[in-house]
């Protein structure tokens, strides 16, 4: 079965009244969840090109017991020589290595697939959990295995008090103001600011967290204005037709407001696009050389012929296909090809031949030799 999840209202509704707004909480919706087991989870965390963490701290909200972490890639001697108790494994951009795991990003086709930023998977024993805290961005918590409970509290910001410590960014104090517990198959949406502490019930809890892509408005600026710099020529400002100055030594409002307008109007339409797509369709981790499991997946899902390699992030506009941060131009008769392409991740033969034509079955082929997708016939 191939990770999948619904949502218990519809789209539109979950769009209005809880997309950055309020928690939902979505009993059974979510299943396909057996991939990866914790002996693979494990297995990712020793690889050097993986990002993961241990976090040793107790669940209780009157421990003494000091928050701690550690970054790997770690051994097998360091995760058998955790304790009994009290301690997480995460696991960053699970999706970008086990391509089976990266299907579950099909469900939130509600989204824009730029918004989506990839899948942290947690393994965690009885007392394990990462502390109050709250993300800058939304997530939804998809528990796999095992229980975990979770504390809700109220927004928090950059004024909130914080715990004194080094790296883990935890709340000084976290008002309950909603608690669930999580069983296999539940899911629980969390806005970005909304304060909370989740701790795992028993041993072998797992979770996954889709994470969304929120850009920093100052790396959205940064990327349009290297790309204005990359495209313009050197123009210099002009202001033929001026009066006299009023006072040669400062800068007048009127100068000042013509030189802004003369910078800012090298950011056209096109370039900002280009800057932004090539942003938003670059890969958070590039597991491209990490091996697809066909399969699970043919097993899984036998009437599909191709599948998007996890590590590949897609984006089409008018003009072709954005594969990892490179444009890939296409005529008009495969603009088809690229939306259908962006759209999914799993393809059957039919529609693929609908949309390529011979042509575009070339240019598939030696995008499966890239690895950006892989052929599962």
């Amino acid at each position: 079965m191939l990770p999948r999840f619904r949502l218990p209202i519809s789209a539109a509704e979950f769009l209005r009244d809880y997309w950055q707004r309020q928690p939902l909480l979505a009993p059974a919706s979510a299943s396909g969840l057996d991939v990866p087991d914790p002996n693979v989870l494990a297995g990712l965390a020793l690889e050097e090109s993986v990002e993961s963490r241990i976090i040793l701290g107790a669940g209780e909200a009157n421990s003494e017991t000091p928050w701690a972490v550690r970054h790997g890639p770690f051994t097998e001697a360091d995760l058998q020589a955790l304790p009994d108790r009290n301690w997480t494994l995460l696991v960053q951009s699970v999706d970008h290595c086990l391509t089976e795991v990266s299907l579950m990003l099909d469900s939130f086709d509600f989204l824009p697939g730029w918004r989506l930023e990839d899948i942290m998977i947690s393994y965690a024993v009885t007392g394990g959990s990462v502390g109050p805290h709250f993300d800058q961005y939304d997530v939804f918590l998809i528990q796999a295995a095992g229980h975990r409970r979770w504390q809700l509290g109220p927004h928090c910001d950059a004024t909130t008090p914080l715990q004194p410590h080094d790296t883990l960014r935890l709340l000084a104090d976290m008002p309950v103001t909603s608690e669930h517990l999580l069983g296999p198959g539940d899911v629980l949406y969390v806005p970005p600011g909304v304060a909370h502490w989740g701790v795992a019930e028993d041993d072998d809890c797992v979770t996954w967290s889709v994470g969304f892509r929120a850009p920093r408005r100052a790396d959205l600026l940064a990327r349009i204005t290297d790309e204005v710099l990359a495209e313009v020529p050197e123009a210099l400002f002009t202001d033929a037709g001026r009066g006299l100055p009023e006072a040669p030594g400062t800068l007048s409002p009127a100068d000042a407001q013509t030189l802004t307008q003369q910078a800012l109007a090298l950011i056209t339409p096109a370039r900002a696009e280009c800057a932004l797509a090539q942003l938003l369709s670059e890969p958070r981790h590039n597991g491209l050389d990490f091996e697809v499991d066909t399969g699970h997946i043919r097993a899984a899902a036998p009437a599909a012929s191709l599948v998007r390699h996890g590590s590949t992030r897609l984006l089409a506009d008018s003009t072709g296909l954005w594969i990892n941060g490179e444009h890939h131009a296409l005529p008009e008769d495969l603009q088809g090809l690229g939306t259908y392409l962006a759209s999914r991740r799993l393809y059957e033969q039919d529609a693929l031949k609908e949309h390529a034509g011979s042509t575009g079955l070339e240019l598939l082929n030696e995008w499966i030799e890239q690895g950006f997708f892989v052929s599962l016939e």
